[in-house]
């Protein structure tokens, strides 16, 4: 049995579509049965339990051979994939599958990427056999600002114009993971996934132009106006001060490069950011 935890994001969602499309049976981990609904009516297990609760990981975990660790963000996030990994070996899991990201390298200060490090550390010490994803900068990132694409043909983050991303599809990993979950070979293997092009914020405005028909321009938004409209959303002032290293980090050119690793696995090249801009045309129109 497979266990999917974080079905609820952007992630945790596609893979649990993808062995959905393949008839591949799994369980969900979910904080509550209301977010289960989506997988109403399925063939999906599904497990009431959360990361801060010990003795329901467990539950969730009886039978489970192979488990998805995704989590977001937060300051306890270490803490929670640290319990999450020792349930796993106390229940017998075999394979874990922790989602980590391409700038998690080791002397990284920002406190996402830090303690994605200090989790992948602690997941290669359980005994466990494991596999690491660490894709980039997802091209879903832009489905959060179509409503601005769409009304004012712009794009603007408080990342530099000529900051470089390799934008990566979630669709090519949840590709991965199913893959690495029904293909043996995989174990002890750290994917780093990328889309096919290496791009400045000022290519990717010109690929959304170039793809819609009409011209999107890239307008730097400055940090303090990002962090304001971040507050008013809610986040706390850790998760703000992090988003905003991990942009200052792009900028300053932290993802330098691209990988054929999609290509390698999928036998097919990776999904680029004009295919995804085609695929979700009605989001930008």
């Amino acid at each position: 049995m497979i266990l999917l935890t974080s079905v609820t994001g952007k992630t945790g969602s596609a893979v649990a579509k993808e062995l959905l499309d393949h008839n591949i049976p799994f369980r969900v981990m979910v904080r509550s049965a209301e977010k289960a609904a989506p997988y109403e009516g399925k063939n999906v297990e599904v497990a009431i339990a959360d990361f801060d609760d010990v003795s329901s990981m467990d539950q969730a975990l009886q039978g489970v051979d192979k488990a998805l660790l995704i989590t977001p963000n937060g300051e306890h996030q270490l803490d929670r994939e640290k319990a999450f990994t020792d349930a796993c070996v106390r229940n017998g899991v075999k394979h874990l599958v922790n989602l980590s990201s391409m700038e998690s390298v080791d002397g990284t200060t920002n406190p996402f990427t830090s303690m994605h490090v200090a989790s992948e550390k602690h997941i290669r010490e359980s005994g466990l056999d494991w596999t690491i994803l660490k894709p980039s900068f997802f091209s879903q990132n832009f489905s959060n600002m179509a409503s601005v694409i769409k009304e004012k043909n712009i794009i603007s983050l408080p990342i530099s114009a000529q900051g470089t991303v390799a934008a990566t599809d979630i669709r090519d990993v949840a590709e991965v993971a199913r893959r690495v979950f029904t293909e043996d070979g995989h174990t002890g293997q750290v994917y780093v996934m990328t889309g096919p092009d290496l791009e400045t914020f000022a290519d990717v405005a010109a690929t959304f132009s170039n793809t819609l028909g009409r011209e999107i321009k890239y307008v730097e938004m400055p940090e303090d106006a990002f962090r304001e409209r971040l507050k008013a959303g809610g986040y706390s002032q850790w998760r703000i001060d992090g988003v905003c290293q991990e942009f200052q980090s792009i900028s300053d050119g932290i993802i330098d490069h691209t990988t054929d690793t999609v290509e390698q696995l999928l036998d097919r090249p990776a999904i680029s950011l004009t295919q995804f801009i085609e695929d979700h045309r009605s989001l930008f129109e």
